[in-house]
């Protein structure tokens, strides 16, 4: 991928679009994982390291009609990455 990785703020946008319902776990996770599958991480910042791995996870399910994560995930991990936490 050659374009300038996410910023925190591109993270956050992506962050309240799902939470607003302007796009699915799907596509947030697709957009996220085209990002943490590169051979050689371009992603120098570590809180928007760790935004992009939340964010690549965020349509894993536990059973066919239940996702591992919740909205209250969603909101911790805009959280995190609002105080610049990589916990």
């Amino acid at each position: 991928m050659s374009l300038e990785p996410p910023s925190r703020a591109v993270l956050k946008e992506r962050l309240l679009d799902l939470l607003a319902g302007r796009a699915t776990r799907e596509e947030v996770a697709d957009w996220a994982v085209k990002w943490v599958r590169e051979t050689v991480p371009v992603v120098d910042d570590l809180v928007a390291w760790t935004a992009l791995k939340e964010l690549a996870g965020a349509d894993l399910r536990v059973s066919p009609t239940e996702y591992l994560h919740d909205e209250s995930d969603f909101h911790e991990w805009l959280d995190r990455l609002e105080v610049g936490s990589d916990l």
